[in-house]
């Protein structure tokens, strides 16, 4: 195999394996961000649904460390019955719709408590998604 045509694969799958398996549905948005919910990683274990969401930002954010990206992907765990929720971790991506390079992953979610929900927030708005009382804010 010629070495471009191993570099054009290489570049494929970094592509295809990024986001492209996400079903990303816009649940929410603001003159600031739009919020995505994917559908497709939902996993039901009794009543708590594991389902990842995804912030895509209009203008640069920095973290603490002054680290710029464009979206966030969040894994999290909802609870139907007890209205909570609670982030898993955080991948920070320097392109929007979680493309682009990966430049900062925080998982010191993990263990984290539950939150109670608040009406009307955008976890509320995701909680509702992930646990079929689907509706949204705009």
């Amino acid at each position: 195999m010629t070495l471009m045509l191993k570099v054009i694969l290489m570049m494929l799958l970094a592509v295809v394996s990024n986001s492209a398996m996400a079903e990303w549905v816009k649940v929410y948005f603001n003159h600031t961000e739009t919020i995505y919910a994917d559908f497709a990683s939902e996993q039901n274990e009794g009543n708590i649904v594991k389902m990842r969401s995804l912030s895509d930002y209009k203008t640069l954010q920095k973290t603490r460390n002054g680290i710029a990206y464009l979206s966030t992907i969040e894994p999290g765990e909802y609870d139907c019955n007890e209205e909570k929720v609670r982030a898993l971790s955080a991948f920070r991506y320097s392109k929007n719709m979680g493309s682009g390079k990966m430049v900062s992953r925080s998982s010191s979610f993990l263990n984290e408590n539950w939150a109670q929900l608040v009406p009307g927030n955008i976890d509320h708005v995701l909680w509702k998604h992930a646990c079929g009382k689907k509706w949204s804010v705009s």
